[in-house]
């Protein structure tokens, strides 16, 4: 018989199988009561003695007792990498540290976040209608060793085999009217690199990259790009043996800032507030009198009450930054990086 994993959404969900944002990303069968690493190719049914009763109810008791390094969510793939625009590789190593441990997650949803697990399901039967396919959620026999989640997949009759479907509800293409509104993946190298270790973790070759608003969709079919995964696979397998040493390291478990709360930091933070206010009010006290100063000089250079009063004319200055990610996409800058600076701001 079929193993019956867990999956998300299901009740018995618990958390030594999911990831630090409460995603399963562990297979564990609810029959046999076996997850990775021990699963047979079959699942063997209930548990045969009554040791491994006990074992299994005391471990269905406490689930976080083992503990184990959950697999690397798809969603933390870019980070890894370093392309994506929006999460650093060191929150992946400090969440997945929390995870194995049992801390409390530190997850906090974006708006960006909750639009999409709004959207997920219309998303799907929009996708199902146009194309006239079946979404199923991917298991596996032999789950990767590395990667973990249930992608989506599908089938077509004009392609070979199963399909991923890599479907996304891009919160800044929410009004979207024309399917040309939405990016190509390869101006996102965040999404190209998660949907090709989607795929790779899938076992399929080819994907629909699906791009979803209320009024216009775009979907792209994109070919598994073996050459990226050779490229790029070594990397995830360092970083996934790294975490072994990592989740050694206790300041993963520590809150992020450290909180100070007496009557000397508050006097100080009165006082601070106080002169902020000083000097915006000062620095705009100062703008308003530059300018009566060139109302009287009439935009030019004079001598006021023996000051000088000197007008300045300068041409733009050039973006540099622009200019080279413009006509030198690609190139590599760390030898011309500066030496590191550190710089402190009170919101």
């Amino acid at each position: 018989m079929d193993h019956e994993f867990i999956k998300d959404g299901d009740s018995d969900v618990f958390d030594a199988i999911c990831d630090g944002h409460g995603q399963v990303v562990l297979f564990y069968c609810r029959v046999c009561k076996e997850g990775e690493g021990s699963l047979a190719e079959n699942c063997p049914g209930a548990p045969k003695t009554e040791g491994q009763k006990q074992t299994e109810a005391a471990l269905d008791k406490a689930p976080a007792a083992r503990k184990k390094l959950s697999k690397i969510a798809p969603g933390t793939i870019a980070a890894i990498l370093g392309v994506s625009p929006s999460m650093k590789r060191e929150q992946v190593v400090r969440d997945m540290v929390r995870a194995y441990h049992g801390a409390e997650s530190e997850y906090k949803a974006n708006v960006a976040a909750e639009y999409a697990d709004e959207c997920r399901t219309t998303a799907e039967r929009v996708f199902e209608d146009k194309f006239k396919l079946n979404i199923w959620r991917n298991d596996p026999k032999k789950p990767h060793k590395l990667i973990g989640g249930h992608q989506l997949t599908i089938k077509s009759a004009k392609r070979d085999g199963m399909g991923l479907l890599y479907l996304r509800m891009p919160y800044g293409q929410r009004d979207a009217a024309t399917p040309n509104d939405f990016k190509k993946i390869d101006d996102q190298p965040h999404h190209f690199a998660q949907m090709q270790f989607e795929m790779l973790a899938a076992g399929v070759t080819w994907g629909v990259f699906a791009q979803w608003a209320v009024v216009a969709q775009r979907y792209d079919v994109v070919e598994l790009d073996q050459g990226f995964i050779d490229d790029n696979l070594p990397q995830l397998e360092a970083f996934y043996a790294s975490l072994k040493e990592e989740c050694k390291n206790k300041l993963h478990l520590e809150p992020l800032r450290k909180s100070i709360d007496n009557d000397k930091a508050r006097k100080i933070i009165a006082e601070f507030d106080e002169l902020s206010v000083a000097i915006t009010n000062a620095n705009a006290r100062k703008a308003e009198l530059m300018g009566e100063l060139k109302k009287m000089s009439g935009e030019s250079s004079s001598i006021i009450c023996g000051r000088l009063m000197t007008r300045t004319d300068s041409p733009g200055s050039i973006s540099y930054a622009a200019a080279v990610k413009k006509l030198l996409p690609g190139a590599d800058l760390e030898a011309y990086r500066g030496e590191p600076s550190t710089k402190w701001t009170l919101t």
